[in-house]
């Protein structure tokens, strides 16, 4: 958690307008010790454990995040360095875990001001020997020619393919590389190498890569939210992820089903993909039912996972009949696959469902770690615990959440650390 502190100078109208800009908070204490320097061309004091970070989707550090945290495929490489010895030269330096680059970039992309040199980085955590390294060439030569080195690499490619097949994640698509495969053609040919998630991936493989614009997002929102009202009047259905952040596009729709009658929603999610499936809009999708549980276990659930009902789809959306050409080439169809996860939580835990859903990933790893850390409490999808007290903090919304934690609300727009 950061707190970004500035001098006297700029004049402290601009500081507090570019600090509310981005949730930053500023001291209200003149007395607290702060780094010399400002925004533009000096140094920015950060003090741990004082405030949540923010980031917005436009930022004023771009293209430096993306140069740090360029994708699974990299990041592959950077885990796989720690198991494979000895390592590839196309490998990046071991000190640049994900985590770790993606902590630098969310940091980069925090900054109300363009970076046009290394010093302005000083005291700000995250930044290591090798990150420094990588701006400071970006800075002098526009282009980091490790990443480049890395990009350009038949490993790098080939992992960049496979996982972006639905169903695969970085160790099958590892262990495809290592026994020689190179292809999604190559894939075709061996489908019982493939689980049914991952033949349904490569099947829908071009569309299940181009990006989800918003309005299709909207659109799938609307097309299960009316067979939801159907199927139980009253539940609702919210639009989660990027989305909820105010993103353009994305790589899949996360929608969150609730009804305001605690209980109600029990068997809901079945019932609602049979009518899905009988309106001939379900291409795959994989149940898996609720581990609700007692109130210690959900406290000690997992950081990354929930135990909620969910489907994980592949739905067919019809597209408009305004889309069903395009110039100079053959016919679209009039549908398009679109993968999208289904979860369903109980009232109670809704807030909490809708702040983890939301992301974005590193926001929240930084908000549980800061409960922890900061407050002895444990935050994950299903409630704030006191571990220590062993109760759950009951809320209303997400703002109860911050409350509860000691933070400024900040909307989900400013959370795409």
């Amino acid at each position: 958690m950061l707190l970004l502190l500035w001098p006297e100078e700029p004049p402290l109208q601009s500081v507090l307008q570019a600090g509310a800009s981005l949730g930053v908070c500023l001291p209200s204490d003149s007395r607290l010790p702060l780094s010399c320097g400002n925004p533009c061309s000096g140094a920015a004091r950060v003090l741990p454990g004082s405030c949540q970070p923010c980031s917005l989707i436009v930022t004023h550090t771009s293209p430096f995040p993306r140069w740090l945290s360029p994708g699974k495929g990299l990041q592959t490489q950077q885990q796989q360095q720690h198991r494979c010895q000895p390592m590839p030269a196309s490998v990046p330096h071991p000190s640049c875990t994900p985590i770790a680059a993606s902590r630098a970039a969310s940091v980069l992309k925090a900054l109300p001001w363009p970076v046009t040199a290394l010093s302005q980085l000083q005291g700000l955590p995250h930044f290591g020997e090798h990150s420094s390294s990588v701006i400071q060439e970006l800075l002098e030569r526009g282009v980091c020619e490790e990443v480049e080195r890395v990009r350009r690499s038949e490993r790098y490619q080939t992992m960049k393919l496979f996982t972006q097949i639905f169903g695969v994640g970085v160790k099958t698509a590892t262990r495809w590389y290592q026994e020689g495969l190179r292809t999604l053609d190559e894939l075709r040919e061996q489908p019982q190498r493939l689980t049914r998630q991952q033949r349904a991936g490569l099947q829908h493989y071009l569309d299940l890569c181009t990006p989800v614009a918003r309005p299709d997002a909207e659109a799938l929102q609307q097309l299960v939210e009316a067979t939801v009202g159907q199927a139980l009047p009253g539940a609702t259905v919210t639009l989660t992820g990027g989305f909820r952040r105010g993103k353009p596009q994305g790589h899949d729709v996360d929608l969150l089903i609730t009804h305001p009658e605690e209980g109600r929603e029990v068997g809901l999610l079945p019932r609602v993909m049979c009518q899905l499936q009988s309106q001939g809009l379900v291409l795959y999708h994989q149940y898996q039912p609720s581990h609700l549980g007692d109130l210690g276990r959900l406290a000690r659930q997992s950081h990354t996972m929930d135990a909620f009902e969910r489907s994980l789809c592949i739905l067919r959306l019809p597209q408009p009949l305004g889309a069903a050409e395009r110039v100079d080439t053959e016919p679209w169809p009039d549908w398009k696959a679109v993968r999208a996860d289904l979860v369903v939580a109980p009232w109670s835990q809704f807030p909490f469902a809708l702040l983890g859903w939301t992301g974005s990933q590193l926001f929240e790893r930084e908000l549980r770690r800061f409960s922890r850390k900061e407050k002895g409490l444990c935050l994950n999808s299903h409630g704030l615990f006191d571990p220590e007290q062993k109760t759950c903090f009951h809320v209303a919304s997400e703002e109860d959440i911050f409350r509860h934690l000691g933070l400024a609300y900040l909307p989900p727009e400013q959370r795409n650390a």
